[in-house]
């Protein structure tokens, strides 16, 4: 009775990750910031808090020293 509960036990995992695709190596994307620094303002909460870096990262923006270039030559 023990090895037919293995069995079975086995061969629903294996279904499992036949159905699923656990075993697949999924390609991982790279976000590129999509906004520009001009487009990027950083809200008073997160300069309150001191995460801006953080702010402009998670909202897809470029990091702080490429938005000041960006902003220069906006202003150009």
């Amino acid at each position: 009775m023990k090895k037919i509960l293995m069995l079975l036990a086995l061969m629903l995992s294996f279904s499992a990750v036949a159905l699923y695709g656990f075993g697949e190596d999924k390609e991982v994307e790279t976000k590129q910031p999509t906004k520009t620094a001009s487009e990027c303002k950083i809200p008073a909460f997160a300069k309150a808090i001191a995460h801006e870096d953080k702010w402009l990262l998670h909202n897809g923006c470029p990091p702080r020293k490429s938005a000041d270039e960006d902003t220069q030559q906006d202003a150009k």
